[in-house]
Formats: C-alpha cells, structure tokens, sequence
C-alpha cells in the first residue's frame, strides 16, 4: 500500500498559513489556538500513537481509510482545513455522524416531490458516514463508508446547509486535505490581488 508523506505537506502548509496569520491584526484572531498555531509554525497537534488508533477503530468497529489513518499518526486534528472548517476532529471526536440534526431528511424534503434515487443516496450519508468535523456545526465534513476505491480509501463529502447545493465529493481524505490547501492558496491570492488594487 502507498503510504502518503503528510509531514511535508503539513508543514508547508502550516508555514504559508502562520506567514499569512503574521500580517494580519491581532484583534482578528478569534479562535482558540490560533496564537499558538502561529507561533508554532504548526496548523496540527501532537500526532496520534498505536494505541490511540487502535481505540478508535475499536469504538468505530472497523479500520479507518489510509490516507485518514497515516494522517492521523502524523497530527491528531487539523486547524483551518478550508474557509468553511476551522477544526478537524481527532481520534477522540472522531464518530459516527447518525444525523442528529436530521439534515437528510431535510434534504429529501428539499428536493419535492421530484425527488429521485439518486437524492436518496444523499440523503442517506448522514446516517451512514463518519464526522469529522469538530467546528463549526454547520459544516459537515463526512467520511463515506459505501464508497471505497481499490485502494480502501472512503470517498469524503463536505455539506455546508447555507449554500444549498448537494454535498461537494472528494475521492478520499487525501484529496480532501489537497483541495483544502489549494483552496487555502487561492484565498491567499485573492487577498494579494486586493491589496495590489488598492494600493494603486
């Protein structure tokens, strides 16, 4: 099996974004850990041990996807993956979503009485996948067991209610984190750009 080198990334990553936090006012700094993220030059936590991961597969009552599981043993959560999530869940978050604010029902509902299969199977994966969203509440960041590829990896969704659009699809975790980041760069350059125009 491929085993992904998350170090690298992360690192990257969490370097851009702390040089990005330096230049904008302390009093924009709302969240907790923020401060220290910055100062750390690290976005993550301390990586998760053996035997973590092993109580979680336990209490989820099977083993989680590649890419999640090395991630996981590398940071135990992750800060500002994306504009719409600031925190990913660790091992001790990570849970079956069971839908609990009957967000697929209310999908259903959405769709009228023109509502076909396919909108089932939307509906259907807050019921069936993994949460791993931790903040905010409003975003759903899901892991979906029906949808394997070859190489076992769970095809993530994330699901912000405002928007009213179906859930955005990605192939895996690792897919997820690349368009977070990529995500990430292109907020960068938009603020680049802003700043460019107004100093004209």
């Amino acid at each position: 099996m491929m085993r992904f080198e998350w170090r690298p990334f992360l690192e990257r990553w969490s370097a851009e974004w702390a040089e990005w936090a330096d230049g904008q006012d302390a009093k924009d700094e709302p969240r907790g850990g923020d401060r220290e993220a910055r100062e750390a030059r690290w976005l993550g936590f301390e990586p998760a041990d053996d035997k973590r991961l092993i109580a979680l597969e336990e209490r989820l009552g099977c083993p989680l996807p590649p890419s999640l599981r090395s991630f996981l043993q590398v940071s135990d959560g992750w800060r500002h993956a994306g504009n719409s999530v600031y925190l990913l869940a660790g091992t001790e978050e990570i849970d079956w979503c069971a839908d609990p604010h009957g967000r697929g029902r209310d999908w259903l509902e959405s769709r009228g009485a023109g509502a076909e299969e396919a909108d089932a199977g939307v509906a259907g994966l807050w019921s069936r996948c993994l949460q791993l969203a931790a903040e905010p509440a409003t975003v759903d960041v899901l892991l979906d067991p029906d949808d394997v590829d070859e190489r076992g990896e769970w095809a993530f969704h994330t699901y912000a209610g405002v928007r009213g659009a179906p859930p955005v699809r990605h192939g895996s975790f690792k897919h997820f984190m690349e368009d977070m980041y990529e995500e990430f760069l292109t907020t960068l350059e938009g603020a680049a750009s802003g700043s460019a125009s107004l100093s004209r």
